[in-house]
């Protein structure tokens, strides 16, 4: 079964509080039990929050009143130099595997290693060293990588270094896999070049 909703609309009025963290917004969205096919009403909530470490966090939950698939998630592009592209970040994936897919970019259902790959990140590596090593499908980075954690736990499962400004970002999350998009960057260099 695909996933529930292409695209969560949320609704209403946005809510602006306080929360543990600092100044929030909270968006909610409602979809109804048939809603493009699916089973139970969900009841989605996305918090946005800014801390007092000047942190961005974003926290998703979800319930339903019958058996629904869900995968929430945030498709932000992060650039921290604020301009530019992004192939001098640096990267640490803590993911030590991820999986292959096949020429129309369809996970084949194996898991494979990416030690001696462009895809091996558990080190820092800047995002462009090694991209032009990737086949000519994606043209950048669009791959999904299998956490170490496995999904047992809160944990840190990358972080980015934008050496010229020093500013930092650190994904945690609960979550087996993490996708890593750089796309259209490389395309525009080779451009230039």
């Amino acid at each position: 079964m695909a996933a529930r909703r292409a695209l969560i609309r949320f609704s209403g009025p946005p809510q602006n509080r306080e929360s543990v963290n600092g100044p929030a917004l909270d968006l909610q969205y409602l979809s109804r039990d048939g809603e493009e096919g699916y089973p139970g009403n969900l009841r989605t909530t996305a918090v946005y929050a800014l801390t007092s470490e000047n942190e961005l966090s974003v926290e998703f939950s979800a319930t339903t009143d019958k058996a629904t698939p869900v995968n929430l998630t945030n498709h932000s592009y992060f650039n921290l130099a604020g301009s530019g592209d992004v192939l001098g970040h640096e990267l640490v994936l803590a993911a030590g595997r991820y999986t292959p897919v096949n020429d129309e970019m369809i996970p084949t259902g194996k898991i494979a290693s990416v030690k001696d790959t462009p895809l091996d990140f558990t080190r820092p590596r800047r995002i462009g060293d090694r991209i032009d090593q990737l086949k000519p499908k994606p043209g950048g980075y669009d791959h999904n990588f299998v956490l170490d954690s496995g999904g047992l736990a809160f944990t840190l499962a990358a972080r980015v270094y934008e050496p010229k400004t020093g500013r930092v970002m650190e994904v945690h999350t609960t979550e087996p896999g993490l996708q890593f998009c750089q796309l259209g960057q490389t395309a525009r260099r080779r451009r230039a070049s």
